[in-house]
């Protein structure tokens, strides 16, 4: 797939690779945040520095129409904000290449499963979207994990702890990343995400960080 599916407030438009391009040129920098829910990350990252493309990308064009809307509203236009529809098993072939940081903040459904489990397939796709050195986020939200009756409701109790797991490494490392860091935090999360925070704010729930580089 080449194309991708622009979110503009309730608005879906197509944007082609040379579309996406021609955006991201002369960027210092360019943050893909896969999973990005509400969008509360990317706004954040691209007011804080003109110089850097912020991409969004969530499967469910809802959940950025208001954060997608204000990126591209007149008196609060920022041209260094994108916001995509798209699902982490199928990110667009034009993606490729681009990103010098990729984050996946708080994941749910699928995309936790990518990065915990991890699935080596899908997690490759991540990687390709970096370039050489690019960097990789993923923080996880632990209590899933520690309660394994609730993991064993959501279909997931085949999934290994991932802040333990030998098997984690060797597969972000098939996938094409070198993992830096892989550590338990508690509690806010140091990422302005609306999830994130919904999570962990005044609760004893913990983090896990998984930082890595595209290799």
């Amino acid at each position: 797939m080449s194309g991708f599916k622009q979110v503009v407030g309730r608005k879906i438009v197509d944007l082609d690779g040379a579309g996406l391009a021609e955006r991201i040129a002369g960027a210092s920098r360019v943050v893909v945040d896969v999973g990005t829910g509400e969008g509360r990350f990317v706004l954040d990252a691209a007011r804080a520095d003109p110089e850097t493309f912020c991409i969004g990308i969530d499967a469910a064009a809802d959940n950025m129409a208001k954060a997608s809307r204000q990126a591209s509203a007149k008196k609060s236009r920022l041209e260094n904000a994108l916001f995509l529809r798209g699902a982490a098993e199928h990110l667009p072939d034009a993606l490729a290449g681009t990103a010098h940081e990729i984050c996946v903040h708080y994941p749910w459904g699928s995309l936790m499963r990518i990065v915990a489990q991890p699935d080596v397939e899908h997690l490759a796709r991540l990687a390709a979207c970096g370039l050489p050195g690019a960097t990789l986020s993923v923080l996880l939200n632990y209590s899933v994990f520690e309660d394994r009756d609730y993991l064993e409701r959501l279909g997931m109790a085949d999934i290994a702890d991932p802040a333990s797991s030998d098997a984690l490494v060797p597969a972000y490392g098939e996938a094409g990343f070198t993992v830096t860091e892989r550590s338990l935090l508690a509690g806010d999360p140091d990422v302005r995400t609306a999830w994130g925070r919904h999570l962990v704010r005044g609760s004893a729930r913990r983090t896990l960080k998984i930082d890595a580089v595209r290799s």
